[in-house]
């Protein structure tokens, strides 16, 4: 069996999943990873991949909304 990754393992793993994503640069990976204690990588692969759906799930309703404004009022109020 393999040993689970440390609280600097899992920060390690959790920049390289998320690499090639745009994030802030406020991020605190140390703080997640302390977070996720008995998280093996790809249950943090999993956790990004989630937040990054309910990101996208978030601005898309957000759209939807400045879409029904616009057609409603012919402006947006975003």
């Amino acid at each position: 069996m393999v040993n689970l990754p440390d609280a600097p393992n899992r920060a390690k793993i959790l920049k390289v999943i998320l690499a090639k994503e745009d994030l802030s640069p406020d991020i605190d990976f140390e703080a997640i990873a302390s977070m996720t204690d008995g998280y093996s990588g790809s249950d943090l692969k999993v956790l990004a991949l989630d937040l990054l759906l309910i990101t996208f799930f978030f601005f898309l309703s957000h759209l939807v909304i400045v879409l029904h404004l616009y057609m409603l009022y012919g402006r947006t109020y975003a």
